[in-house]
């Protein structure tokens, strides 16, 4: 698939998010969300999110290195960028209400860097793959475009200018980190929405060890170097 890196560097950039259409076949989509689902059945009745997905679903693995991903996070992160989160997968069932709006960790007046104590203009990047539809009926993710800019997380419960993230399965969703959004309602019966989540940082911010799930090693050692790369800081530690 075909883009302009600077047009999608400035739509995040002013408006905060980006989507890009049906980026996987639908087929593949549909597959790896029936893994997810199998595999995460047993945890819950509406919204379950599973964290460090990449140990329980290590199929997901060729997302987080994909091309136009890894070209996004360079552009706005800069070289060395890592992902933090080692993946995670939502899952929004029907009748799960909607989340409360939030901005991500970190908002500049949380982050750190090994330069100094400023905050790049990034403290990350918000990637969702939509593994089934997302509608503004089962759940798709509500944001607030242009709200990045406060520099803060959000005041009220709701704006007016609030939107659902719609897009057909295998699309790719891409957010500023301190984009304000939230989880929408699943008002449906029989409709489930599924996203998979990476989030990538700059290498030069840093969090407290084991504030985010880590890769098994066994499994870490079965990944390609490009995302072994990437998940530097998200591997457990080799065993003595």
């Amino acid at each position: 698939m075909e883009f302009d890196i600077e047009e999608v560097k400035l739509r995040l950039s002013e408006e905060g998010y980006c989507v890009f259409p049906e980026v996987l076949e639908a087929a593949e989509a549909k597959r790896l969300e029936d893994i997810c689902r199998e595999r995460m059945e047993a945890m819950g009745d509406q919204y379950i999110s599973l964290e460090g997905a990449l140990n329980a679903v290590p199929e997901l693995a060729p997302l987080c290195t994909h091309p136009i991903v890894m070209g996004v996070a360079e552009a706005v992160l800069g070289p060395g960028f890592i992902l933090a989160n080692s993946m995670a997968v939502k899952w929004c069932k029907p009748g799960t209400k909607s989340g409360g709006l939030h901005a991500d960790w970190p908002i500049p007046a949380t982050a750190r860097t090994d330069a100094d104590s400023k905050t790049p203009p990034w403290g990350g990047l918000q990637t969702f793959w939509m593994l089934s539809d997302g509608t503004a009926e089962n759940g798709a993710t509500v944001i607030v475009p242009f709200s990045h800019h406060t520099n803060r997380g959000p005041q009220h419960r709701s704006y007016p200018s609030e939107m659902p993230v719609v897009g057909k399965r295998g699309s790719l969703f891409v957010y500023h980190n301190a984009l304000w959004h939230q989880t929408g309602a699943n008002t449906t019966t029989d409709q489930h929405r599924v996203f998979a989540n990476a989030f990538y940082i700059p290498g030069s911010i840093h969090r407290s060890p084991g504030s985010w799930p880590l890769v098994k090693r066994e499994i870490f050692q079965t990944f390609q170097p490009e995302l072994q790369g990437v998940l530097v800081r998200s591997v457990e530690e080799a065993a003595q």
